[in-house]
């Protein structure tokens, strides 16, 4: 397997672990042809270590990368770099994303400026001028939430948080003070963390008197009048915003100003663009001011990346009884530089958090093929993007991949909407994998000819079957043909591309699992931490956390697997470690996804009385019930939609292919449409060399339910029909 290099900056730190066990801290001095220089910080002699070496060590998990100088960094820095990101209190993250955007954009406007000082005054002034009213609302929201919980728990705020008020604006930071976090952030890997502020080393002071704004006057009326009655929705005239003004002036004893002022406060107080985006919104204002005009293609691997959801031109079958199931979703991730993919996800899961988060991770970590027979090339594309463009799905502007983006410093270009030439590279692959790869498979829903081709009844191929036949087209055929608009082979211009510019890695695989994991908070009862009706418990550290002083009644940071609720990760607030809780009930927790725990709790409600409360009994009943129906669904379902439905519940969230040096999930699970093989009714002609497997024992025949209505992407509306036709059938 070749390696690629990866690519580190002269004082980095990096820890290796050896065959011993033992752990030695590296200071990167200097690339060297084929590998790099590195200095222990024991005093010892530096070495060489090559690429190879240095592969090998990433691949098997041995390797973690700090992008600073650990030995040389002050103290208090050091214990920020101690502390995980979700450790410190959300007001303290929010000004460290909020720093993060001012150096962001004076790194941005250098090159149109003569000195840094004069960058840094620019980026003051743009970024202050652009998010002010935003972050004045967020401060508002967050000093409303602030004073909910306070009165709950009917005391002060805890140590470490920062203190807002209200009634203040948002204060633009000096020059210098920028050029400081510039520093700090630029010398020091440019970790997120290295801009948290350092309030919490100081002791507490209470906020001002706050400012009393004075009595309102003409303007404050005028704007309140095209604010309100102006510039908002439905659209409304000048005159009649004007009368508006006139009535609130009366309110107030003024006399009015004529027409003609308050139309120039409107010329004078906002841009034309503005205006029409206000009132029209702001595709039609795109499209009427924006400047549209040719980009050319980055030069460097991994610049610019492409990213979208796709649903695939082939019926898809059942590994056992050969029933259609539907079209399952495809998530592709594509280089735009070399159009090499960078990493895919295929099942039945609707495009969400979860698959969006696997793909993600299918495609910065090194992929293991060496289990797969019938491949003739490897894979050898991955790395952390600089820029990823996509689409504005709920799953790809959520606060999760927010934070995502802030740990692995790249960035997420939400294009505008209905505009998918933006990103036309992955809407071309996705049509040249519908014809070179599902046109040529019975079951295709490209045939033209629907009144003599039934795509359901011909449909002949599991999902297992499709996910090695696109494996192998993928490493087979198009990253080793020739590519129209590169004159090579994607492979060949990555492998050229990647020697001259290295690939940044994964600082470590825990990033990777963390970054599939969704963030929530619970407090720790007596008994342990409830989650969704389940109860998790480690008695040993769950006592160490809850004897703290003032912990009784705390909101604790949980990490939970959307596709595995068996366990959860508690975070240590004082060491910055995650500790695992498992369920103490596995048999209806381990391997046991949220959309199927969202199913046995309706599902267990509905055969409850109103005002009942559900045991772990019941939800054991509900999931033999929902089980035994994902049987008949799959041997006697004629409806491809209820059959998708009863897929996605079968959903696993393994990876499409397995990951080097681990996987995501805990355990796998024992029987999945991802992994199970059959011989389904395959005619000759059509049938490829798939990997051999054993025959797991048919299903007995059950009734034939009747089918719902059409499928909703909302997981709640999902959740509530798939439960509520399930229970009826199964009573």
């Amino acid at each position: 397997m070749s390696a690629v290099p990866l690519r580190f900056q002269p004082g980095d730190s990096l820890t290796i672990r050896d065959g011993t066990g033992g752990t030695v801290l590296w200071l990167v001095v200097e690339r060297k042809r084929g590998g790099y220089l590195l200095k222990p910080q024991d005093g010892c002699d530096p070495r060489t270590w090559s690429d190879d070496e240095l592969d090998d060590a990433y691949g098997t998990r041995r390797l973690i990368l700090y992008p600073c100088n650990l030995a040389g960094l002050p103290k208090s820095l050091t214990e920020v770099l101690d502390k995980t990101w979700e450790y410190w209190p959300e007001e303290i993250r929010q000004e460290a994303q909020r720093r993060l955007v001012y150096v962001t954009m004076a790194e941005t406007l250098r090159s149109s400026h003569s000195t840094w000082l004069d960058a840094f005054k620019a980026a003051a002034e743009a970024v202050y001028s652009a998010y002010r009213d935003r972050w004045t609302a967020e401060d508002r929201e967050l000093m409303a939430k602030r004073a909910g919980e306070a009165r709950g728990r009917r005391r002060k705020s805890t140590w470490g948080s920062v203190e807002l008020d209200a009634s203040s604006p948002v204060r633009k930071p000096h020059p210098l003070t920028l050029r400081r976090w510039y520093q700090r952030w630029n010398q020091n890997g440019r970790d997120i963390r290295m801009l948290i502020s350092q309030q919490h080393r100081r002791g507490k002071r209470r906020p001002g008197i706050p400012h009393v704004p004075g009595a309102a006057d003409h303007y404050v009326l005028m704007k309140e009048a095209v604010e309100k009655h102006y510039l908002s929705m439905p659209r409304k005239r000048k005159t009649y915003a004007y009368r508006k003004y006139e009535d609130a002036c009366r309110a107030v004893q003024l006399h009015p100003a004529s027409y003609r002022t308050f139309r120039l406060f409107i010329e004078r107080s906002y841009t034309d663009y503005e205006e029409y985006q206000r009132r029209y919104g702001r595709r039609a204002a795109y499209k009427k001011f924006g400047i549209f005009e040719r980009t050319e293609l980055p030069q460097r691997p991994l610049e610019e990346v492409e990213l979208d959801h796709c649903l695939i031109d082939l019926i898809v079958t059942h590994p056992i009884t050969g029933r259609p199931l539907g079209r399952p979703w495809l998530t592709a991730l594509l280089d735009r530089v070399t159009r090499v993919i960078l990493g895919v996800h295929l099942s039945f899961e609707v495009p969400s958090y979860a698959s969006l988060q696997r793909a993600l991770a299918h495609a910065f970590w090194k992929k293991d093929l060496s289990g797969i027979e019938g491949l003739e090339h490897d894979w050898p594309c991955h790395g952390i993007p600089e820029w990823i463009f996509t689409d504005n799905g709920r799953e790809l502007r959520s606060d999760s991949l927010r934070l995502s983006e802030a740990m692995l410093d790249f960035g997420v270009v939400n294009l505008p909407v209905k505009s998918p030439w933006l990103k036309g590279a992955v809407e071309r692959l996705f049509g040249s994998i519908g014809v070179q790869v599902f046109s040529h498979q019975e079951g295709t829903v490209l045939s033209r000819t629907k009144d003599f081709y039934n795509p359901v009844e011909r449909a002949r191929r599991s999902l297992f079957e499709i996910s090695r036949i696109l494996l192998k087209w993928i490493v087979d055929d198009y990253h080793i043909t020739e590519h129209p608009a590169l004159g090579v082979a994607p492979l060949e211009k990555w492998l050229q591309l990647t020697t001259l510019y290295p690939v940044r890695p994964v600082p470590s695989f825990d990033q990777i699992i963390r970054m599939t994991g969704e963030l929530i908070t619970r407090s720790i009862q007596n008994v342990g931490v409830h989650y969704e009706g389940l109860l998790y418990a480690d008695k040993k550290v769950l006592e160490d956390l809850r004897a703290r002083r003032g912990r009784l009644d705390k909101k604790w940071t949980l990490r939970i697997d959307p596709y595995d609720f068996g366990e959860i990760a508690i975070l240590d607030d004082e060491t910055g470690q995650w500790h695992v809780l498992p369920c103490t009930d596995q048999d209806i927790s381990r391997h046991v996804s949220k959309y199927q725990h969202r199913v046995h709790k309706l599902m267990a409600k509905r055969n409850l009385a109103a005002g009942m409360p559900i045991t772990v009994e019941h939800l054991r009943k509900a999931k033999a019930m929902a089980e035994e129906s994902v049987r008949i669904r799959f041997e006697h379902e004629t409806r491809t939609k209820t059959a998708a439905r009863a897929a996605r519940y079968d959903s696993n969230g393994e990876t499409f292919t397995p990951l080097a040096g681990g996987s995501l999930t805990a355990n796998h699970k024992p029987f999945s449409l991802a992994t199970a093989v059959l011989p389904s009714p395959v005619s000759a002609s059509v049938q490829t060399e798939m990997p051999a497997a054993p025959v797991p024992v048919p299903l007995p025949s059950l009734p034939t339910p009747p089918s719902p209505s059409s499928i909703h992407s909302d997981l709640e509306d999902e959740v509530e029909r798939i439960s509520e036709l399930w229970f009826k059938n199964m009573r």
